[in-house]
């Protein structure tokens, strides 16, 4: 129920909702306990994807200063390292907001009308549908790197 090393800014939470720092903001301990989404996941994941936007930022800057230094940042080995290295990381940011939205509304779909059990529909026969579209991501997957690799890897005359 505690979070260690947390930066505080007094007010913040209260400017960023109301337009005003005295506003007083609920709180978890406010609501019963069998409303809470599940904390920790919603806590990793926020940190996880605020931390891949400083890690991005924080390279930009660094091509961006050696662009400023010396004009041709993509010399640099260690500079296009860290952009291949740093260019999944929005794709990790994003599915860790998606992870937070949704994991941080549970357990409703609609806050105090419905509930997440209540809202999903059961549907015989599932399987078939997502067998089938996996094995059509998979082949597509496998054509892809096979033509990828004739066009980059294979000498062309």
């Amino acid at each position: 129920m505690t979070t260690r090393d947390a930066l505080s800014i007094p007010g913040g939470l209260s400017f960023l909702v109301a337009h005003n720092t005295k506003a007083k903001i609920a709180g978890l301990e406010e609501f019963p306990r069998d409303q809470w989404p599940n904390v920790r996941i919603v806590h990793w994941s926020f940190d996880i994807m605020v931390g891949s936007a400083t890690v991005m930022l924080a390279v930009l800057m660094w091509v961006g200063a050696l662009r400023l230094k010396s004009g041709r940042p993509l010399e640099n080995k260690q500079a296009l390292r860290a952009l291949v290295a740093a260019g999944p990381l929005g794709f990790v940011a994003l599915e860790c907001g998606w992870v937070v939205t949704e994991v941080g509304r549970q357990p409703w779909i609609i806050y105090g009308v419905m509930r997440t059990k209540e809202a999903v529909t059961p549907m015989p026969g599932l399987v078939v549908p997502f067998t089938v579209f996996s094995i059509v991501y998979v082949v597509l997957g496998i054509i892809v790197a096979i033509l990828l690799r004739q066009q980059f890897l294979e000498p062309h005359a």
